[in-house]
Formats: structure tokens, sequence, C-alpha cells
């Protein structure tokens, strides 16, 4: 497009010519090649409405998309959050997927999304992410948003987490081996152990 507007603007400024010697012919004939410029313009862009464009619509054709079978287990949005950041960022990003969702469900993957804290791993997500999915393919999906408070510490709701996944006994279990993951840690640069929750998660 930014071609077509700088030929048109061109044209229209006459920085298109080409040759043009500085002779008295050329600048006697200036008025009538400005008219006749206008004239080729307006019969160019000017759509006649009994013409066939201006009847028929232009038809866009549609991005394809690739076909894919939805997950049977929801979206897991998992937050740890001391000062309530995390917090509203996790449930903000439950809240834009569960109306992309509404809007189109037939191209989201995930049916459903879940938002929770992260000491609710046990109630709400364990059992989800130990199953291995019905196609060898395929993972459930998960996503951490956690802080880090203190020297290096886990904010409250996302403690006992934090112990469970360091562990010993965890480690063997593999509990994410299932899953597709993301992990976004919240932290303050001033302090020597920069997100140090978020780089734990993503280790483990």
């Amino acid at each position: 497009l930014e071609g077509v507007w700088g030929g048109l603007a061109a044209a229209c400024t006459g920085e298109n010519k080409e040759g043009g010697g500085e002779g008295e012919e050329e600048k006697e004939g200036t008025k009538a090649d400005a008219s006749s410029l206008a004239k080729d313009l307006e019969e160019t862009l000017v759509v006649s409405p009994e013409s066939t464009a201006a009847k028929a619509p232009i038809e866009i054709e549609p991005s394809r998309q690739p076909t894919q079978s939805q997950s049977p287990t929801p979206l897991f949005v998992l937050y740890g959050s001391a000062t309530g950041n995390a917090e509203h960022m996790a449930k903000d990003l439950a809240a834009s997927y569960q109306t992309a969702l509404q809007s189109s469900p037939s191209t989201a993957y995930f049916p459903s999304v879940t938002c929770c804290p992260l000491n609710d791993y046990k109630k709400k997500c364990l059992d989800v992410w130990s199953a291995p999915p019905a196609s060898p393919a395929a993972k459930h999906g998960v996503l951490f948003l956690c802080s880090t408070t203190g020297n290096a510490d886990a904010p409250e709701n996302a403690d006992r987490f934090v112990r469970w996944l360091k562990r010993k006994s965890t480690e063997p279990t593999r509990p994410f081996r299932h899953c597709a993951y993301a992990v976004l840690g919240l932290g303050d640069s001033n302090y020597d152990v920069f997100c140090a929750m978020g780089k734990s998660i993503d280790r483990k």
C-alpha cells in the first residue's frame, strides 16, 4: 500500500516525470498536463453507480486456521501473590481467555480455564496433571505466575506448593511430565536474589 500511495502522491505532485527539459514548451504545457492528470485520476478513482465494481462486494477470503481437537482438560492459571500483582495478572489472563472462549469456542484449544492460588494445586490440579492426555502428543496447559517476597521467599498462598516442589520425593514422580507450561516470575531487581520463586518453579 505504501507503494500505491507513494506513486499516487508522486503523480499528484508531478515528481514522477521522466526526462523533464526546462524549455518554454514544457512550461506552456503545464496547465494542460495538470488538467489531463486530474481528469485521469477522476476516471480512475471514482466508481460509477452503474459499474459492476460498485454493485459487487469485495470478498476477502478468511484466514485458514489449522484444524485441531480440543483438550479434554482446562487451562490452568496458578498464582502466588503477596501484594496482589501476580493475582491480578493471573485473573486478568483467565478472564481474557474466557472471553476468547465465549466469542469463538470452536478455535479455542482448552474448553475452560481454572484460576487459583498455587497452594490449591493438590485440590484442583494434581490429579489432572498426573494423568496422561488422551493423545500422546497432547499436553495439559499450565501458566504459573509467582512473585518473590522477603529473602527469596514464596508468598503465603504459594509456600506449600513450593515446599512440595522442592521435596526430594517429588522429583522422581515428575509431576509435570504431561504438562506444557510457562512461568512468569515477579520480583524486585533491587534484591540480590531476583525472581527467585519464578526461577525455582521453572527449574523443577
